[in-house]
């Protein structure tokens, strides 16, 4: 599925955080630390002109060669560039690539640090956020948010290929809820919730059986709440969550919300956000 790993790099500790977990995988794609220093566009062909190594620069070199110390065989290279963040990690993103970005400094995200923007992206690609503490807990099992879309089938083929990799339970999920406008009597309202629930695990159950023909041993949840409280909870003993980004980009993104990115403000481990890479 992935074929390289980019991993947001500025040396403070959430950048760490990432690379540990890059390099956890189980999983030999090279990775590359990229150092966007905010500020005007200056390439990596002007700072060889100018001979220029800034300290910066300097740091990314040495922690990339004890990385390849400590994981001989494993490719690691490097880039420092100046521009904006956001724009140069996106341009990095493809169908199979995975961008990896620390939570924010405080280890909480927002509405626009920079792995939320990153899932926002309108190009085709995957974005890992990861919490500072990722690894202070025992992780298990690989889940993913289905909810019959294109994008949320995207999620399911990254799913089974990071399960496969791990050697991990492969799990999906699909949440939904009552909608609130539901007024009628009670026991027609029962049945109105018992005819939306089975339509619902037609949803579930046709998102396994796409897992199944991937060669996947699937398991499924059908719960009903709120898809992110859901899926956030399950990120506090995941391996990792998986979900698809149903964003149009840009400011739509942060003022129609999604359950992605929901998931990306609440979760307690690592999130990997798809986008539809077909």
């Amino acid at each position: 599925m992935f074929t390289k790993i980019v991993v947001a790099w500025d040396g403070a500790e959430h950048a760490e955080a990432a690379l540990r977990w890059a390099l956890a995988r189980p999983s030999d794609e090279p990775v590359e630390l990229v150092h966007v220093i905010p500020g005007a566009d200056q390439s990596s062909e002007y700072l060889r002109a100018t001979g220029d190594l800034p300290e910066a620069r300097i740091e990314l070199m040495d922690r990339a060669e004890a990385v390849r110390r400590d994981h001989p065989g494993r490719t690691i290279t490097t880039e420092t560039l100046h521009g904006r963040p956001e724009r140069e990690l996106g341009a990095r993103l493809a169908h199979d690539v995975l961008v990896v970005v620390g939570t924010s400094s405080h280890g909480r995200e927002s509405a626009w640090t920079l792995g939320a923007r990153l899932a926002a992206h309108r190009t085709r690609g995957s974005v890992a956020v990861i919490p500072l503490d990722w690894d202070a807990a025992e992780r298990r099992t690989v889940v993913v948010g289905v909810d019959g879309s294109v994008e949320s089938m995207a999620a399911v083929r990254v799913g089974v290929e990071e399960a496969r990799r791990t050697g991990d339970e492969l799990q999906l999920v699909h949440a939904w809820v009552v909608p609130t406008s539901w007024n009628s009597a009670y026991v027609e309202y029962l049945g109105d919730v018992q005819l939306m629930e089975d339509m619902r695990r037609d949803v579930l159950d046709e998102a396994l059986e796409y897992a199944r023909s991937l060669d996947a041993q699937p398991s499924g949840r059908l719960e009903q709440g709120g898809p992110a409280p859901i899926l956030a909870e399950a990120s506090r003993t995941a391996r990792v969550v998986v979900v698809g980004s149903h964003a149009t980009g840009g400011m739509a993104r942060f003022l129609l919300g999604s359950v992605s990115h929901d998931v990306l403000l609440e979760a307690a481990g690592p999130v990997i956000v798809v986008s539809d890479n077909e």
